[in-house]
């Protein structure tokens, strides 16, 4: 089984990490970022007690799911639909418990998994007169937003989480230099472009960039294949997202030398 450097947010890594140790990997949770939810924000809870009066709710993350799972307490309007980006966000919303309507639920049938997919997909493609609520973090893009106005969907916002810079600790640090100094190598895992950036910079302190560049990368999007490209990583392959898709490449990789053991 691979040895992995897992760089999603915390919380969220820490589930991952756990179901990637269960199939027998050696993952190791290097976060980039902290999710704090804004769920006790008034304007927030304002937001939540209209979502009936919404056709769609979009959850543009997991961490968007995790949110508004907890801002609900799980319930949810019968005829509010929900959409998503791709197969994390519909996972998270298994996992979070939100008692939504499985034949309410949008996401795109892929290759692409990212909001301009979404807004491709009936009926957003043709969103006139729609009314839509987007859950998002207090960065996230506009541009798809002006575009589902400008197609005639009454589009609001709620920002209901913050992403913080996180920096790793000096135990997890040494545990990426072991990573490094061994074979096979590690292979990272980036779900996010500012992940990309934040690691670079950590490489870079540690004086570990060269090694890491030679070790496989993987990527829930061709942009943060780019960003590492752009960087230096010599072995990047994009991937689809979800914990499914991410054991399925991990299968590809070989085995480390602990997993040999008896």
């Amino acid at each position: 089984m691979a040895r992995v450097v897992l760089t999603q947010p915390w919380p969220r890594v820490r589930g991952i990490e756990q179901r990637l140790r269960e199939l027998g990997h050696e993952p190791l949770a290097l976060p980039m970022s902290r999710i704090v939810e804004l769920v006790d924000e008034p304007g927030v809870a304002a937001v939540a007690a209209r979502l009936a009066g919404f056709d769609w709710v979009i959850m543009v993350s997991p961490a968007a799911v995790a949110a508004a799972a907890r801002l609900t307490g799980g319930r949810w309007p019968e005829g509010t639909g929900v959409a998503v980006v791709g197969p994390g966000s519909l996972q998270a919303i298994a996992e979070s418990g939100l008692a939504v309507d499985p034949d309410r639920v949008l996401r795109p049938g892929g290759p692409h998994f990212d909001a301009d997919a979404l807004i491709g997909t009936p009926p957003l493609r043709t969103p006139r007169g729609l009314r839509v609520l987007v859950l998002r973090g207090h960065d996230g893009s506009e541009r798809w937003i002006a575009r589902l106005r400008a197609a005639g969907a009454a589009v609001e916002t709620c920002e209901i989480y913050r992403r913080e810079p996180l920096e790793p600790d000096a135990a997890a640090l040494a545990a990426l230099r072991a990573l490094l100094g061994d074979q096979p190598a590690p292979v990272f895992v980036f779900t996010q472009r500012d992940a990309v950036e934040r690691v670079e910079a950590l490489l870079g302190r540690a004086g570990l960039a060269a090694r890491a560049h030679d070790a496989p990368a993987l990527a829930i999007h061709a942009r943060i294949a780019a960003a590492l490209q752009a960087r230096g990583w010599r072995g990047v392959r994009a991937i689809e997202p979800g914990d499914r898709a991410l054991a399925a490449a991990l299968e590809l990789f070989p085995d480390s030398p602990s997993s040999h053991s008896v």
